[in-house]
């Protein structure tokens, strides 16, 4: 139990990265492409609770982690280093995080795991409206 238990703070810390350099990409294109205060204030106060946790979880985190036999380090999807416009670049990176939300949603749910499940289903929602916002001001 106590190794799905690692596997499972290792996956959760993966999440977790993504959800904050998604949402980065996101509110740097909010605060120095479009000068829009309020919408790189909103994207910036959900990448801090989404990512902010207690000292002794991210410590957790920390030991779970294997960034050097992570077999996934070199997989890439077909077209992903491709050149990307604003628009495919906001699309992409919202997307990568609520598919981050969706995987901290269900896995916060685990009986070992000290993460509240519906934090990061509300998140997820909340972004598909940023997500709309931020398109329709790009596009």
């Amino acid at each position: 139990m106590e190794k799905i238990l690692g596997q499972i703070l290792r996956i959760i810390d993966a999440n977790l990265n993504r959800i904050g350099e998604g949402l980065r990409v996101l509110e740097e294109i909010a605060r120095l492409l479009l000068d829009d205060a309020a919408l790189s204030q909103r994207l910036k106060d959900m990448r801090h609770g989404m990512v902010k946790v207690e000292l002794s979880l991210e410590q957790q985190f920390l030991r779970a982690r294997d960034s050097a036999g992570d077999i996934g380090i070199n997989l890439e999807a077909s077209g992903e280093k491709t050149y990307k416009d604003i628009p495919e670049i906001v699309v992409a990176n919202a997307r990568r995080v609520q598919e981050a939300l969706r995987v901290m949603e269900e896995l916060a749910k685990n009986p070992g795991v000290p993460l509240e499940s519906d934090k990061f289903k509300q998140a997820r929602f909340a972004l598909y409206t940023i997500e709309k916002e931020l398109f329709a001001k790009i596009g």
